[in-house]
């Protein structure tokens, strides 16, 4: 059988609340409630061009799923405004074609319906030609609101209060009694750091398994200290979370 824990996770209006005030949902979405802010993180719009100029060829369907992820998401909550937590684009050098196109879509998506906030990322060089043809305000290094902090993760920011990240792509591999192994993008919680990780939107981002992943904890300077031995794993099976035990108590089992 595959391992889950058996601590519970409290529902709260639709989501799953792990910290006063925020709320995870399937598929990668974190909800500060009191401000109705959506966050997300690592949608890497345009990799699949990065690819191909790499002589890698894949099917062009991120940006689809992620646009139909969106529109679920948003109609689910009807938040005021959308943040994303840095990487929303996926080439470091220059805009790519269809970097502009796909943020484009993205941007447009959103408009009239919800307010939009982007936190740069390390792959964000030069998003800001895009973003101001379309009246977005400037990618920030961070965002705050209350008590909780929004930052890509990258690079470490002044701690306030309960903080949001992406970067690290977390995933969690599951092994069955007969060897059989799947893996699955995951939220990482530490209650001691009170930082919550969200797992990549990017389809193409395959993801850091937190478990045995040898760069792992080394990924985000957020935790230089300890790594991620204390994050708790969540996941979701359909709309049901699955909380596991600490990446440092499954490093010892593996």
């Amino acid at each position: 059988m595959f391992m889950q824990s058996t601590v519970p996770i409290a529902v709260r209006r639709g989501g799953y609340r792990i910290a006063n005030g925020v709320e995870i949902y399937p598929g990668g979405a974190a909800h500060i409630v009191d401000e109705n802010a959506l966050v997300v993180a690592d949608m890497h719009l345009g990799v699949e061009a990065s690819l191909e100029s790499e002589g890698l060829s894949v099917p062009r369907v991120q940006t689809k799923k992620i646009l139909q992820y969106m529109d679920q998401i948003i109609e689910r909550v009807r938040p005021e405004t959308v943040v994303v937590a840095g990487d929303l684009k996926h080439n470091f050098n220059r805009n790519l074609i269809e970097e502009w196109q796909e943020v484009t879509k993205f941007v447009e998506q959103l408009a009239g319906r919800t307010e939009l906030e982007c936190i740069k990322g390390n792959h964000d060089n030069f998003l800001n030609l895009i973003l101001r043809e379309h009246g977005v305000p400037p990618v920030k290094k961070e965002l705050i609101y209350e008590d909780v902090q929004i930052v890509h993760g990258h690079v470490a920011v002044e701690r306030r209060g309960l903080t949001i990240i992406g970067h690290i792509h977390p995933s969690l591999r599951l092994r069955d009694s007969v060897g059989a192994s799947i893996k699955d993008h995951c939220y990482l919680w530490d209650p001691v750091k009170r930082i919550l990780v969200l797992p990549a939107l990017s389809l193409l981002a395959s993801g850091v398994d937190v478990v045995s992943g040898e760069d792992a904890d080394t990924i985000s300077p957020y935790f230089a200290e300890g790594g991620l031995s204390g994050c708790y794993p969540i996941l979701f099976s359909k709309d049901e979370p699955l909380k596991f035990p600490s990446v440092g108590e499954l490093r010892q089992s593996a």
